[in-house]
């Protein structure tokens, strides 16, 4: 075969390299010999005659490389012979390959962390079939609604679902808690086949089980069967309650089933069947505002699925028994299920990633400005090397290799930094990030740190490379000294030098205004002790209490007993805790006086929160006007409300608001505001509610429309938090056996996690930032260094002369800082004009706060001027004697 030879030429050199290398000196070396011997014979001296030889032939060493660049697996060879030169003097210059390996180390880490993140939420495949096709409706819609849409639609297959749905879980086996209190879901019944997922055991819901009559059914997540019911494979059939109705377990999902709630996936532990009843108008059209999944049928595209979208909800609005807006739900979109998944945080990974490039580029710069200093350095040495024989392309080469294996190294560490980044993220990542949390390093992240690490190598070697391969052997030969290996690379050093900071003063003031918003968030509620409040949330199953009446006394005795434990000095307790964005708490409310706009679509949403009456006391809430509430607010008496402030001034701007009335849409009554409070101000508060109102829990109401059923029992003591959610678990199985009771934390812990958004992106950018003024304080040392080390020969001369160390100190600082101060100039005006997308995560703060900007300025200037100084200092402390010897 044609390849046959070939492949033995190369098995031969490069599995027999002594052997043929040998061969090859003989060779040349025969040849030599025989040329010398026939001029000898011509009768020229030996020695003229072997001289003329050499010179005929060209050189031993230059024809040896000729012919290792013919030869089979030539390239091969050089690549390793390059990889193995570069390991020695790498290994020799051990100061130089740290701070390079240092500076690669910060980069490529950033960006194999951030690379796990964007791998986990918007490149690891959606676990469920075909998930290309696979999209979301934006806004909600009744039941009533989504079933017309559904049954009318030829463009995808649609389903609904609940989110944010709570269950007690009764009916389970021995040695379990009597009652369960788990998160679930309310499905179509189509859904599981619609995203083409599979039970382990048992079935899905079929066509036809939302009917009241067959929709008695539970499935239960892979976690809740084998936590709750022991992995038993004979649970299908069995019966369970699921808050007080009876059902049978019909089938188990598999263990990576993620499903599709909003924004990240769902904690889901059960599903159960839709309940529609269409006789029911109130709830089919009024209440449960869903969100739809679909899947695209074949040939359809998402914008036709959207026009069809919006003209069937126009189909829709005229059904529903009461008049709805015209315009309602009539900017809804499809989209798909992965960008709706991710919407919430993409928009972070997006600015992340971007201060991820920042941090790589400075890298870049950092390792071009490093090895254009040590290139300058070797000139000399370069330039024996091409006159022995090598070429300027390989010369080339053997710079860029230098350059990339320098680059895999620092891959190498940064994998390891990526590890503990990611290790020190997953506790400050919002908590509801579910794909956020489960990210991990897999065959993707090496390969991308591979990718990186190669291309930077690349990019950073080139400069130097190009650089020398432009050198004059003659003048690099006979230089004296390293004074004389100047040119133009000082002035491309300290370019890259302006450039690298420039960009780290557009991310380290990204990091400033965070920081800052963070603070300013820290500030909120001072008056608030949160530290020394325990907090315990019950989930009364409806089963327990047979009316309000029994709600409200539930509820107010275990308020009493729990004044009673040792070290609480009082207690209360809240439908829902501050500082959350629960939309559960969220309830449409129509206020007196201020009808709605036809170009509305509903009444306003309020936060609304059924308290105790001690609530306010014991919270530290000011009450700024009015009252706060009292026993005397009972059942029996008028329904009254307070208001956060922030609220009174929205809907009555320089009025009064005491003895105005708000109105709940789905009750006939009134509700007067008698007290106006502080505002519990958060970071999380979700956009589109309109106010916060606060009811007595004994006149409350909840998006159920019955007397809210969980309620967090809050207590104010220094005393152990653990000991003290032990006694509160114990009275609350004393007052209703079998309650559950979730977990108990501060109020500390609540605050704490409520900020967890913009505490992981503070925490992430002032990483990023601090690792960026690293890089430039290593770049300002490695230019300066390299400078003195240049002028070594003129320091001397000067300070021989009579010179003041402080003058020549200055006037080398000063020299490089202002191409330090060039950067910050180009920099201030960069992050004027990006930092502007950084608004949505920032609190109270402008991104164009100007005392940001001159704190990072100052910062930046000190930082250069530290690392800066440290060579100035050591070249002044040697003696001037020995820096004249240098030529």
């Amino acid at each position: 075969m044609p390849w046959a030879p070939k492949f033995r030429s190369l098995a031969r050199n490069l599995f027999h390299q002594a052997r043929v290398e040998q061969d090859l000196d003989n060779e040349i070396r025969g040849y030599v010999e025989a040329l010398t011997e026939e001029k000898i014979r011509s009768g020229i001296s030996p020695a003229q005659a072997r001289r003329e030889a050499l010179l005929e032939a060209g050189g031993v060493e230059q024809i040896k490389e000729q012919v290792r660049d013919a030869r089979a697996g030539a390239l091969v060879d050089s690549f390793l012979a390059d990889m193995r030169y570069a390991l020695r003097t790498l290994s020799a210059a051990r100061g130089f390959s740290a701070v390079a390996l240092l500076s690669l180390a910060l980069g490529i880490g950033a960006a194999a962390a951030m690379f796990t993140l964007f791998n986990a939420v918007l490149i690891r495949p959606l676990p469920y079939a075909n998930p290309g096709r696979l999209v979301r409706i934006t806004d909600t819609y009744p039941e009533g609604a989504a079933a017309a849409i559904q049954r009318a639609s030829r463009t995808m297959d649609l389903a609904s679902f609940t989110t944010d749905s709570e269950y007690n879980l009764t009916g389970l086996p021995s040695g379990v808690a009597a009652t369960a209190h788990v998160a679930g879901s309310a499905v179509s019944a189509g859904l599981f086949d619609l995203l083409g997922v599979r039970p382990q055991l048992g079935r899905v819901f079929r066509k036809g089980q939302n009917s009241p009559s067959h929709d008695r059914l539970v499935i239960l997540s892979d976690a809740l069967w084998r936590g709750a019911f022991h992995a038993d494979p004979a649970v299908i059939g069995k019966p369970v309650t699921v808050d007080g109705v009876a059902r049978t377990i019909v089938g188990v999902m598999p263990p990576n089933f993620d499903f599709p709630g909003y924004p990240l996936g769902s904690a889901a532990q059960l599903w159960i069947p839709l309940h529609l009843d269409p006789r029911n108008f109130v709830d089919y059209w009024a209440a449960g505002f869903m969100p739809l999944v679909g899947r695209l049928r074949p040939g359809i595209t998402v914008a036709q699925a959207t026009e069809e979208l919006r003209r069937l909800i126009a189909q829709a609005i005229p059904q529903f028994p009461y008049v709805m807006a015209r315009n309602w739900n009539s900017d809804a979109e499809v989209m798909p299920l992965r960008q709706a998944m991710t919407g919430d945080i993409s928009g972070e990974l997006v600015v992340l990633g971007g201060a991820v490039g920042i941090v790589l580029l400075i890298a870049c710069v950092n390792l071009a400005g490093l090895l254009l200093s040590r290139s300058a350095a070797r000139r000399k040495e370069f330039a024996v090397r091409a006159a022995v024989g090598a070429s300027r392309r390989r010369i080339v080469r053997q710079i860029v290799t230098e350059s990339v294996v320098l680059a895999m190294g620092g891959a190498g560490l940064g994998l390891l930094l990526a590890m503990a980044i990611i290790s020190v993220l997953r506790p400050v990542l919002p908590g509801d990030a579910a794909r956020l949390v489960e990210a991990g390093i897999d065959a993707r992240v090496p390969a991308f740190a591979a990718l990186v690490a190669l291309l930077t190598g690349i990019s950073s070697g080139l400069a130097p490379a190009l650089t020398i391969s432009r050198f004059d052997l003659a003048e690099a030969i006979n230089a004296g000294g390293p004074r004389t290996a100047g040119g133009a690379d000082p002035r491309l050093r300290r370019l890259l030098i302006a450039g690298e900071v420039a960009l780290t003063v557009v991310l380290v003031i990204g990091a400033g205004l965070l920081i800052k918003s963070l603070w300013l968030l820290a500030q909120v509620n001072p008056w608030l002790r949160a530290e020394r409040t325990v907090t315990a949330r019950v989930y009364l199953d409806r089963s327990h209490c047979a009316n309000r009446a029994a709600y409200i006394e539930f509820y107010e005795g275990l308020v009493r007993r729990a004044r009673t434990i040792t070290g609480v000095s009082d207690a209360a307790a809240t439908s829902a805790l501050p500082f959350s964005s629960d939309m559960r708490s969220a309830i449409p409310a129509e206020i007196e006086g201020q009808p709605l706009k036809p170009s509305e679509q509903v009444a306003p949403l309020l936060w609304a929160a059924a308290v105790t009456p001690d609530y306010f006391r014991m919270m530290r809430v000011p009450v700024i006007a009015g009252r706060a509430f009292t026993r005397a607010d009972g059942p029996q008496a008028p329904e009254v409300v307070l208001v956060s402030q922030a609220t009174a001034q929205h809907f009555w701007p320089g009025q009064n608001p005491l003895g105005k009335r708000v109105r709940v849409v789905w009750d006939r009554t009134w509700r007067t505001v008698v007290g106006v409070v502080a505002d519990v101000e958060t970071y999380e508060h979700t956009a589109g509610l309109s106010g916060t109102m606060y009811m007595p829990y004994a006149q409350s109401v909840g998006q159920a429309r019955q007397i809210p059923a969980a309620m967090t029992i809050m207590v104010r003591t220094p005393a152990d938090p653990a000991r003290i959610g032990g006694q509160l678990r114990a009275l609350v199985s004393e007052a209703g056996p079998g309650t559950p009771v979730g977990e108990v934390r501060t109020l500390e812990a609540v605050v704490s996690a409520s900020t967890s958004q913009p505490r992981s992106m503070t925490w992430l950018f002032s990483g990023f930032g601090g690792a960026a003024l690293l890089l430039v304080a290593i770049g300002v040392y490695g230019l300066i260094a390299y400078s003195v080390e240049q002028r070594r020969h003129e320091i001397g001369i000067r300070l021989a002369l009579g010179a003041v160390q402080t003058d020549v100190y200055s006037l080398v600082l000063k020299q490089n800082m202002k191409y330090v101060l060039a950067g910050l100039a180009c920099g201030l005006p960069a992050a004027l004009a990006l930092t502007r997308l950084m608004t949505g995560f920032l609190y109270h703060v402008s991104a164009t706060d100007p005392a940001t900007y001159a704190a990072v300025a100052l910062v930046v200037i000190v930082v250069a001027a530290v690392a800066g100084s440290i060579p100035c200092l050591r070249a002044l402390a040697r003696d001037p004697t020995e820096s004249l010897r240098v030529e």
